[in-house]
């Protein structure tokens, strides 16, 4: 009878979890120095937990542990899945935290898309006077800033006359929410924003027009791409992990060039010829075998 398997256990060393757990379920890590079993003393799930709590700075302690780079070029925003990642593909294997590429960025990034302002300085109250005009309370100029960045982070503004735009955007939408709440009407300020709206290509209608062009069709957006962002030239790992490649090449292109003639023009001649060997099956040479006999 066949014995069964003992599974290696150990217990996380997080005080609120302390559950004794296959080892699978602990990342491994490079640093044995600190941690001679090859793995952290955390558990999975708890390092997910500190993503949630910590956002960043509690991915960033994650990846010290398990002593594996954080690269801003493939690094989207979703933790588990560039734990995976990094620790799937074979060029990182040797890479450590210190190969790193992205540290305090996303963090600040992140911490600025959660802050939210509710009160100045003298020194920014100041600054926001300068930039929206005189005449707001400390409210207002946070309404104003808050909003004018809020469109900044979601358009490209790239031009003065655009920022001038947006500002007054923000502007008019403040006057309307005034004006609302003490009961007047808004008829001139709504068309006044429709018009700003519309100077800078701001409208609903004209974003669905701007993003019906980009999707006109899937070759356009391709084409596009490819003169923006062309792919890489994978690694060599990687380049034609199946054999696909080697088989079109010599059982599609080889045979082709073949029955047409072209053989000489076939830049995997010898490619086609050695893996057609291989499958070649010839007949018997009679007369070696009768003087052998």
């Amino acid at each position: 009878m066949a014995t069964k398997r003992k599974v290696e256990k150990k217990i996380c060393s997080n005080p609120e979890c302390q559950k004794e757990l296959a080892l699978t379920n602990f990342y491994n890590t490079t640093d044995i120095h600190f941690f001679p079993d090859g793995k952290i003393p955390i558990c999975k799930n708890c390092c997910y937990a500190m993503f949630d709590n910590d956002g960043f700075h509690g991915f960033q302690t994650l990846m010290r542990l398990i002593n594996k780079p954080i690269y801003a070029d493939i690094f989207k925003g979703d933790y588990r899945d560039y734990i995976r990642i990094i620790n799937s593909m074979p060029q990182y294997r040797d890479k450590t935290f210190a190969d790193s590429t992205l540290f305090d960025d996303v963090r600040s990034n992140e911490s600025k898309a959660k802050e939210k302002l509710t009160e100045l300085s003298k020194e920014d109250f100041k600054e926001l006077e300068i930039f929206f005009g005189e005449g707001y309370n400390e409210k207002d100029y946070i309404y104003l800033s808050y909003e004018y960045d809020d469109y900044c982070n979601r358009y490209e503004v790239d031009s003065k006359a655009l920022e001038n735009l947006i500002k007054e955007i923000v502007i008019t939408q403040l006057d309307i929410r005034k004006k609302r709440a003490v009961g007047d009407k808004v008829d001139a300020q709504q068309k006044t924003l429709q018009d700003l709206l519309g100077s800078s290509n701001l409208k609903p209608v004209q974003e669905t027009g701007a993003n019906a062009v980009d999707q006109e069709s899937f070759g356009t957006l391709i084409k596009k791409w490819e003169n923006e962002r062309p792919i890489p030239e994978p690694d060599e790992a990687w380049k034609d992990v199946d054999g696909i490649g080697k088989y079109v090449r010599t059982f599609f292109l080889g045979h082709l060039a073949r029955l047409f003639g072209k053989e000489g023009d076939n830049p995997y001649k010898d490619e086609y010829e050695v893996e057609i060997e291989k499958h070649t099956v010839r007949p018997p040479n009679r007369n070696s075998q009768e003087e052998d006999d």
